[in-house]
């Protein structure tokens, strides 16, 4: 009966190095030049240890071999060897052609912010993460400290009860029983009522001895950790079209002036850039990062003229910021040009479409106007013959509209940055051609998602890799009425505790909705992206919303 409490009690009072923000795996999109790669860093069980590093290739990405190095970066008061700042382990990555997932594992040795550098051999990303230790709270300590004292106790009263020739003296062990179980109950039952301390990494910044012991700090009480706003600069020289380019990121505190090195892993990357072309074009990429406070967006822009910028980010013990460029950047008439826009790679209009992201092979029709309940904006195919529709119901302004998104007919669509769909949405646009300028100048620029908690039970998965690229869940269990229609929608469930379902799952859709409400009635740019086959297919949408009823 002992031991069965000392189990119950234990479980009370779990150790916040179990939250997902410190132990489960970690997603970080990366544009690596002309690669879309995702990377996946398995949570380390133990320190030392390995950890597993995982890259997922798309559809189009070249084969070769990426470096990757670990380095922890964190200072402590202990002296350890190698010093933070030096590397401790090295690996490489051989990326076939055939899309995937490839790993390779390295060694950590100690808990604390480390970073890893992936390179391509022309330039590196480099990825901040933390390894956590495995922390007893105070409330565990007492709960297992009073359930240690009362099972000495416990056969010590015994003895004493049978051998002493006074009964009484078994009374003192006794009492250190009944005081053990007293310590450790009331330690398990207040533990739910005390604060965690500053989560290092989250709420603040993390060093090797916060993140050992964040209960040793001693730090005075914070209820707001957010700080100040980013301002962004972009650094370029000449772009020309059809040339790659890389763009300089530079991130700044609007507060301080000083360069901003606190980003978190936001919807699976750490800065989310969306650009739009003169055509209306969408580039979602992600920018590497090449120092503190500076990151880098290698592009290939199709065509001249005016490009928006803007940018999706978290500080650390904050929320999420849109920062859109200022300027924007300028590209002049190059070699090339009329290809698609596809960031560090542009492939010929009407051509095999692959990598990310890749458009729909068919332009939007004509938005019949908002007066129809339900309608077809988008009705295309992509590259392989799969049918594309996007239908809407009455769009007006400050009325929730629903956009609905179905590819195929099999539920073999792939989570891309966490999500089944993403959602980006710019306007009112006035009538000219010239849509980047029209897009930065936009008063709504906005990104949404499709996910929901509908379960995904009952239905037959399959995960693709770099021996079966294109195979997917086969079917899935059928409901009856507004059920079966829930799950065809596969909005994104958790597994494995902290982690959601990585790329690899080709479960979900092929309906995949989307809810968004208007601000201000007008004319609409819309693209909405999905994965499938480790393909990102970007639908474009126009749509003209209504104005709404007085207020």
């Amino acid at each position: 009966m002992l031991f069965a409490s000392v189990g119950a009690f234990a479980a009370a009072a779990p150790a916040a190095a179990d939250s997902p923000a410190a132990g489960g795996d970690l997603s970080i999109a990366q544009t690596l030049g002309d690669r879309e790669l995702t990377v996946v860093l398995r949570r380390v069980t133990s320190v030392p240890g390995p950890l597993q590093v995982e890259v997922v290739t798309h559809a189009g990405t070249a084969a070769g071999r990426l470096t990757i190095e670990v380095t922890p970066t964190g200072v402590s008061s202990a002296a350890r060897r190698p010093a933070p700042g030096a590397p401790t382990d090295h690996g490489a990555i051989d990326l076939g052609a055939t899309p995937g997932m490839y790993s390779t594992t390295v060694w950590v040795d100690r808990a604390g912010p480390w970073e890893l550098a992936v390179g391509d051999g022309s330039r590196t990303a480099r990825i901040p993460f933390l390894v956590p230790a495995q922390i007893a709270t105070p409330p565990e300590r007492f709960v297992y400290g009073g359930f240690v004292v009362a099972g000495v106790a416990l056969p010590v009263a015994a003895v004493v009860a049978i051998r002493a020739r006074r009964s009484a003296w078994a009374l003192v062990p006794a009492a250190g029983v009944v005081a053990g179980v007293a310590v450790a109950v009331t330690a398990a039952v207040l533990s739910a009522t005390l604060p965690l301390p500053p989560q290092p990494g989250v709420q603040v910044d993390p060093d090797a001895d916060n993140v050992a012991d964040p209960y040793a700090a001693q730090q005075p009480r914070i209820s707001d950790f957010s700080r100040p706003p980013v301002l962004l600069a972009v650094v370029a020289e000449s772009i020309r079209a059809g040339e790659a380019a890389d763009l300089d990121l530079d991130l700044v505190d609007a507060a301080t002036g000083n360069r901003v090195d606190d980003l978190i892993v936001h919807d699976d990357a750490l800065i989310h850039a969306l650009v739009v072309g003169p055509s209306g074009q969408l580039a979602h990429l992600h920018p590497i990062r090449t120092g503190p406070g500076r990151y880098q967006l290698h592009v290939t822009a199709p065509e001249p003229g005016h490009y928006a910028l803007s940018t999706e980010l978290v500080r650390r013990g904050g929320g999420v910021q849109t920062v859109r460029a200022a300027t924007g950047f300028d590209v002049a008439v190059g070699a090339t040009s009329g290809r698609e826009f596809t960031g560090g790679r542009s492939t010929p209009p009407g051509g095999a479409q692959s990598g990310l992201p890749t458009r729909a092979h068919a332009s939007a029709p004509a938005d019949r106007g908002p007066q129809d309940a339900h309608r077809t904006l988008v009705a295309s195919a992509d590259s392989d013959g799969t049918p594309i529709t996007v239908t809407a119901t009455a769009a007006v302004a400050g009325v929730p509209t629903t956009l609905t998104a179905k590819v195929g007919d099999r539920p073999e669509l792939q989570p891309w940055l966490g999500m089944v769909g993403h959602l980006v949405v710019a306007g009112p646009l006035p009538g000219d051609n010239d849509l980047g300028t029209a897009v930065q100048n936009a008063p709504i620029w906005g990104h949404a998602h499709s996910m929901g908690a509908m379960s995904m039970g009952g239905m037959a998965m399959e995960t693709p890799g770099p021996d079966s690229g294109t195979t997917a869940a086969d079917h899935m269990s059928h409901g009856s009425g507004s059920s079966a229609e829930l799950a065809e929608a596969m909005l994104m469930p958790s597994a494995n505790g902290d982690s959601p379902p990585d790329e690899t799952v080709a479960a979900y859709g092929p309906t995949v909705p989307f809810t968004y409400t208007f601000a201000l009635p007008g004319r609409y740019r819309l693209w909405l992206q999905v994965e499938r086959r480790y393909t990102v297919l970007t639908i474009p949408v126009v749509l003209d919303v209504a104005p709404g009823s007085a207020r």
